[in-house]
């Protein structure tokens, strides 16, 4: 008798440190995130005058939706199981168009950056330390087409910016272009910035 209730703790004792290891994996371990940057062969902007001109579409606009529940995909090569692409398909309400045209008021938009669901945990995976658009925020978009039709943010982080101040990921101290960049552009459509910067504010204190 004494034997068996030994064997029952024990067993209890082991079906409790399971389930605590189970727990501790899949929420701290399973959910957590950590940020892998890629390099990448892309072409480059280094002025405003040079990214407005490569850009097919500009607007200002902002995501509708949080990072986690937009559409992304990621491809592995079937022989390594390597990354081989990925993007997000981030959904923009368009406010204004400075160049090109679009078909609706709801933009899809290509975003160099994507997460990645491993056993030890998620990557959000980037390329050249891109971060997502916030969904709310204000940005001005510089895009192209790429061969599938799809515009995707060119220029990469120097190809996007925030213009209500509410994502303070969109600029670093290190990325020197992205700030000489946005200054030019803030002396081309200066006017334009802050009209929409003083619309966001106003309606965001109104609370709609």
């Amino acid at each position: 008798m004494l034997l068996r209730r030994k064997r029952t703790v024990i067993l209890i004792a082991l079906a409790a440190i399971i389930l605590i290891a189970s727990c501790f994996y899949y929420f701290v371990i399973y959910h957590s995130v950590r940020t892998v940057s890629i390099q990448a062969d892309y072409k480059g902007y280094s002025t405003g005058e040079a990214l407005f001109s490569g850009a097919e579409l500009v607007v200002i606009g902002s995501p509708i939706k949080d990072f986690e529940d937009r559409e992304m995909q990621v491809t592995t090569f079937s022989t390594t199981g390597a990354i081989e692409d990925f993007y997000t398909l981030t959904e923009i309400k368009v406010e204004r168009v400075l160049k090109g045209s679009v078909e609706s008021p709801i933009l899809k938009v290509i975003e160099p950056i994507a997460l990645n669901q491993t056993l030890t945990g998620r990557e959000k995976i980037a390329f050249e330390d891109y971060t997502e658009m916030k969904n709310g925020s204000q940005y001005l978009i510089f895009m192209r087409r790429n061969t599938k039709g799809q515009y995707s943010v060119i220029n990469m982080q120097a190809g996007k910016f925030n213009l209500d101040q509410t994502d303070q990921s969109d600029f670093s101290k290190e990325n020197k272009i992205k700030q000489k960049i946005f200054e030019e552009i803030k002396m081309s459509f200066g006017s334009l910035t802050k009209h929409h910067i003083a619309i966001s504010a106003k309606i965001r204190g109104m609370g709609i």
